[in-house]
């Protein structure tokens, strides 16, 4: 489990990183531009500062493990949530690209894994 939020946090912390940094980088790879300065700003606030944040929530629960139940269900509900919006795009659009697939990819199987930690950590701790 420890792994699996290193894993978030790298993922989450490379990619906000990344486009707060760069937010036109989504049009090279996803087909996502800003069309005014207030369009990249809200594309380095959604996808560089709430992935920023959401990585650094597992960096947390790696620091202080009492909150990885907490945190691996925050993820679950977020990551399974941009796998549902996703997933509702491609069959309204009807189609979906090599990215889109790949993220949706991730998305499920990220949500799946942390509600599956999640639940465990949960049973241990009503246990102990």
């Amino acid at each position: 489990m420890r792994l699996f939020l290193g894993y978030l946090a790298l993922a989450w912390l490379g990619i906000g990183g990344w486009l707060l940094v760069d937010p036109g980088a989504l049009a090279n790879y996803a087909g996502v531009a800003a069309l005014s300065v207030n369009g990249t700003i809200e594309l380095r606030a959604m996808y560089g500062g709430m992935e920023l944040a959401i990585g650094l929530s597992a960096l947390w629960a790696l620091w202080r493990p009492r909150w990885a139940c907490h945190v691996l269900f925050m993820n679950g509900v977020i990551t399974g949530g941009i796998a549902f919006g996703r997933l509702f795009g491609v069959l309204a659009a009807g189609s979906a690209s090599v990215y889109t697939m790949s993220a949706l990819s991730f998305e499920l199987s990220a949500a799946a894994l942390c509600w599956v930690f999640a639940k465990r950590l949960s049973g241990e701790q009503h246990r102990g």
